[in-house]
């Protein structure tokens, strides 16, 4: 390792040590390939064939392809420095290790974001498909008060199995898991086998690609398929519990590439067996299916429309997994979310008691956090499709540092131990921060903007929290700077992004959404929004960092994060010039936008990879690992 880390006043991962050798090491190879493979299939192959159909048409398949082909080299980083950190809640606790408090913080807290919107998110998804046979569940496109209390009933129940330790969990859902292969499998085979219509391929109007190159990737983040892919994250998030390092790196790539071949042959099955007569659909009018039958439940409709016996008879099946499949996905992210708070404690954001464990050596505090935060997001996002768009842009937003992470540790440990060496991996992390980049930008700014204000909405708890116990900053100026920043943050959003673009377009009621004339005046409500957040964000940040005790570490934690920020605004930024704004005509239009994203991105994975720091968390972690 080259140059001596700070010394600061509180360094989590020393207390996060004790917690850390209490962890129950039960998970296998094959246990932590079922928590990927149980995470990625979950709604996701329930509902994303029908709503990448709906957006790209038969093209859909290539959406699936290329996402794939992006999110395989992000799970490839995150192999190697899972493999090399074993450490529950690793994706909040890497930041840490390599980039300081600061970026850690806005990493942890958007991951925190997302993490523990997944369980309420299956939790929905099985009480929609439900309303096939029970419709008091379900109103116009929305859970009714009975569908909510299922729902809710359902979340508790992952709480109850992550709440008796994870080999309980964990062996449960290695059981789970081999349904959750074996259904979606015979769903493929059967439909390819019996219910083929090879007119939908490329015989419609439109042909293969019928609305064009820009909805292939519109697809990716906003239909569900970025979403099904991200479940790869499991493997790390409970790599501290598992067996041998070498068991996360292997589980993690064998539990990936199995489900990407499973998604892929859903989506061509699902294209081929639409019925449009059954659908009640114009043939080639794919935009149309979202809204047809088939939006309860899509393979089951197709199935039990189907006029043939044997698919009929297998839908009745597919209304079981409909259950078994979201909720095995929603115990795992139960856990996640556990693993976030705790990996944030373990960093130092939260205080110590979020590092206690129950008798069943799981993370207390945090899994009673994860149940009550996962009952409340039920409420402001009652749809599948509303609520996964945003997990996905505030997921893959955090799987943007993978690669600069990858390099930092390659420079700043050299000589650590690592079970997985990645060949080229400077390439391999330019590639992961591209594909982590684009797919957040292509998630439109219809979702982005309000991704984007609620993980800056965050900063504050850092400047209250962090800055104080970590730094030695002035609790007053952490307390007073927090609070400015929360008013003006949510005076600006509202008038300057809500009402002149989220409200005329319906947000979050309809969908698809609608386009606005740009005018004058847009321009000039967003660069004052840019202009007035960016202004908060550096002041604050570096005058509750002047306040500190210990002024230079904290200004060193701060300027490794600074690339943190640019991404946030540049994203942004982007996606309001780009084809994926909100824009009849785009600034920008396709393919330019996505061009100039990848090198905005590639620039972004060089300022990261420079700008990261050895850190005393990251010498600490070693040393306890035997790493060093």
């Amino acid at each position: 390792m080259v140059n001596p880390p700070e010394a600061g006043p509180e360094v989590g991962e020393k207390k996060a040590i004790q917690s850390d050798k209490q962890l129950r090491r039960a998970l296998n190879q094959w246990d932590i390939a079922f928590l990927v493979v149980g995470a990625m299939i979950g709604s996701g192959w329930l509902f994303g064939s029908l709503g990448a159909a709906a957006t790209a048409g038969p093209a859909a398949i290539l959406s699936w392809l290329i996402a794939g082909f992006l999110m395989i080299f992000i799970a490839l980083a995150y192999a190697e420095i899972g493999g090399m950190l074993p450490k529950s809640g690793g994706i909040v606790r890497y930041p840490q290790y390599t980039h300081g408090g600061f970026a850690s913080f806005i990493m942890g807290w958007a991951y925190f974001l997302s993490a523990v919107t997944v369980a309420p998110s299956e939790a929905i998804a099985a009480v929609t498909y439900m309303s096939s046979y029970l419709p008091q569940l379900m109103s116009n496109g929305l859970l009714t008060p009975l569908g909510t209390l299922v729902a809710a009933a359902l979340v508790v129940f992952f709480f109850l199995l992550n709440w008796y330790g994870v080999h309980v969990m964990g062996k449960t859902n290695t059981a789970v898991g081999w349904w959750k292969l074996i259904i979606p499998s015979l769903t493929f085979i059967l439909l390819m086998a019996l219910a083929m219509h090879t007119v939908n391929y490329s015989g419609l109007a439109g042909g293969f690609i019928p609305y064009g190159w820009s909805e292939v990737f519109l697809a990716i983040p906003t239909t569900g398929i970025a979403y099904a892919y991200l479940g790869f994250r499991q493997g790390i998030d409970y790599s501290g519990e598992a067996r041998k390092a070498t068991d996360v790196v292997w589980g993690t790539i064998l539990g990936y590439v199995i489900v990407m071949f499973i998604y892929v042959m859903l989506q061509v099955a699902f294209i081929g067996a639409v019925n449009w007569s059954a659908a009640k659909v114009s043939p080639g009018n794919w935009q149309a299916l979202s809204s047809s039958v088939l939006s309860s439940g899509p393979f089951y409709e197709i199935m039990a429309t189907s006029g043939v016996a044997i698919l009929a008879g297998f839908a009745v099946i597919l209304l079981i997994d409909a259950i078994i499949s979201p909720s095995g996905t929603g115990w795992i992210y139960i856990g996640t979310t556990a693993r976030t708070i705790y990996g944030m404690a373990a960093d130092g954001h939260l205080p110590s008691a979020f590092l206690k464990l129950n008798r069943h050596k799981i993370p207390l505090w945090p899994t009673i956090a994860a149940l009550v935060l996962g009952l409340l997001f039920l409420l402001p996002f009652p749809t599948w499709f509303a609520i996964s768009s945003f997990i996905t842009t505030t997921t893959v937003f955090t799987y943007i540092i993978g690669g600069p992470s990858l390099m930092t540790l390659r420079r700043t440990a050299p000589n650590a131990n690592r079970p997985i060496k990645l060949p080229a991996a400077s390439v391999i992390g330019a590639i992961a921060t591209i594909a982590a980049f684009l797919i957040v930008y292509w998630s439109t700014f219809y979702y982005l903007w309000f991704a984007i204000a609620l993980i800056l909405a965050g900063l504050p708890l850092f400047y209250m929290y962090t800055m104080v116990n970590r730094y030695g900053a002035s609790r007053t100026a952490g307390i007073v700077s927090g609070i400015i920043y929360w008013v003006v943050l949510i005076v600006a959003t509202y008038y300057l992004i809500y009402l002149p673009f989220a409200a005329p377009t319906g947000w979050p009621a309809s969908l698809p959404v609608t386009m606005l004339k740009l005018q004058p005046t847009h321009i000039v409500d967003f660069v004052s929004y840019v202009v007035v957040m960016i202004a908060m964000v550096v002041g604050f940040t570096l005058y509750v960092a002047s306040t500190a005790r210990d002024r230079e570490i904290a200004m060193k934690h701060v300027k490794a994060g600074w690339w943190v920020v640019a991404t946030i605004f540049s994203a942004f930024i982007l996606s309001f010039l780009g084809s994926f704004s909100v824009f009849e005509t785009p600034i920008i239009p396709f393919p330019w936008d996505t061009i100039i994203a990848a090198l905005v991105a590639l620039g972004l994975y060089l300022y990261g990879s420079y700008s990261g720091i050895l850190t005393e968390d990251l010498v600490v972690a070693l040393r306890e690992l035997g790493g060093v």
